[in-house]
This record gives structure tokens, C-alpha cells and sequence, in this order.
């Protein structure tokens, strides 16, 4: 499989995602704020470094991304498929946009999925537009994706499985992992321990 060649079940997956994330947008702040409780931070590079110098370091922000989403999806792997790539475009009108060249690029097949307005002032308007790709972790459209974000190419990108029962934002510099409940989250916390930030909360 290459570049999400699969296509998403849109209404499956808006069913799976509003029954996962109530009344929440697929977006890392918000998700943050309203179910903080499911929410642990690791670093993507040692030391908390921030963006990779070296092939040697790309593959190691690679490494760490895989081996939390293959936590994640267990079982669902050896079948292969499982994964749901959302990448994202903005606007400040409700009609979807095209997303920047690099993500467009590595996920060339992604369905419009929808569209929040994320504005939080009266008068203004903050539209992100969802696009959706199916892929697995062996799809060299993942690699692409996160490496995209990896060297601040790219924003907004959310991974799930297609029960949207985790999610997981990868970002310049680590990855925010959304758990199905506290038990999972204290789980990865503790199996990951030497990728958490020195404080839990921190960046």
C-alpha cells in the first residue's frame, strides 16, 4: 500500500470519532482541553531536542512514532491497515482548501473528511478543514507524513485506528498521545517512561 491508497469509510469514521470524542473536533488543542485526563506528551528525540540533524535522528523520531503506534494498534497490525491519517488544511471560510504541498504530497489520496470552525472570538472565523487517508505501518506514505511534521512542514495531523478509540498528534519535537482511558495512558507513561518530558505537562 502507498500514499493511503485505501479509502476511509467517512461515515463510519464520523460515527466511530463523535461516539470516541464527543462534541470534540480532531484537533490536538482541543482534545487536550477537553479530555486532558487521556492525555501523556513524549518526546521525540533524546533530551527533548526538537528537530533532527542527522538521518541517525530522523530514524529515531520514526522509531518512536511506530513503536507507540504499533502499542496502540496491537493485534490490528498483523493484518495490516488499522490507521487513519488526518492531515489538514485552513481558511477563514467554511469551503475546504487545499492542504500545503509536502502533506498533499506524501498523502496524495485523502478525502475531504469536514470542517470545524475552531474560532473562539464573536465576528471571527478559524476553519480547519479534515482530510482523511488510510494507510498502515508499513505504508511509506506514514513515514512521509510524520516526517513532514517531524521538520515543521506541516500541522494539525492527527493518527487513529479506525474505531477511533485512541488518537495520537504527532508535532516538531514529540507526539501527544490521546488514550482510550487513564489506565492506557498511565500504561504507555510507564512502559515509555525515558521519552516523557521532565514534567508531564511540559513541551
Amino acid at each position: 500500500m502507498s500514499g493511503g491508497g485505501q479509502s476511509v469509510d467517512i461515515p463510519g469514521l464520523d460515527g466511530a470519532w463523535n461516539r470516541s470524542w464527543p462534541k470534540c473536533p480532531p484537533a490536538a488543542h482541543r482534545l487536550r482541553r477537553q479530555f486532558r485526563e487521556r492525555w501523556v506528551r513524549f518526546h521525540a528525540l533524546p533530551e527533548g531536542k526538537r528537530y533532527a540533524t542527522s538521518d541517525a535522528e530522523h530514524a529515531e523520531i520514526l522509531r518512536r512514532h511506530h513503536t507507540l503506534l504499533q502499542d496502540l494498534l496491537g493485534d490490528v497490525t498483523v493484518g495490516g491497515g488499522g490507521l487513519v491519517a488526518i492531515t489538514c488544511s485552513w481558511s477563514a471560510a467554511g469551503l475546504p482548501t487545499p492542504r500545503d504541498s509536502a502533506v498533499a504530497a506524501a498523502t496524495p489520496r485523502a478525502a475531504h473528511w469536514r470542517s470545524d470552525d475552531l474560532a473562539t472570538d464573536p465576528g471571527f472565523h478559524s476553519w480547519q478543514h479534515h482530510y482523511v487517508s488510510a494507510m498502515d505501518l508499513h505504508d511509506p506514505a506514514l513515514d512521509r507524513l510524520l516526517l513532514c511534521v517531524a521538520d515543521d512542514m506541516t500541522d494539525g495531523v492527527i493518527l487513529t485506528g479506525t474505531g477511533c478509540a485512541w488518537a495520537v498528534h504527532p508535532y516538531d519535537g514529540g507526539v501527544d498521545v490521546f488514550a482510550g482511558s487513564t489506565e492506557v495512558r498511565d500504561r504507555l507513561a510507564g512502559r515509555f517512561a525515558e521519552w516523557l518530558p521532565s514534567t508531564r505537562q511540559g513541551t
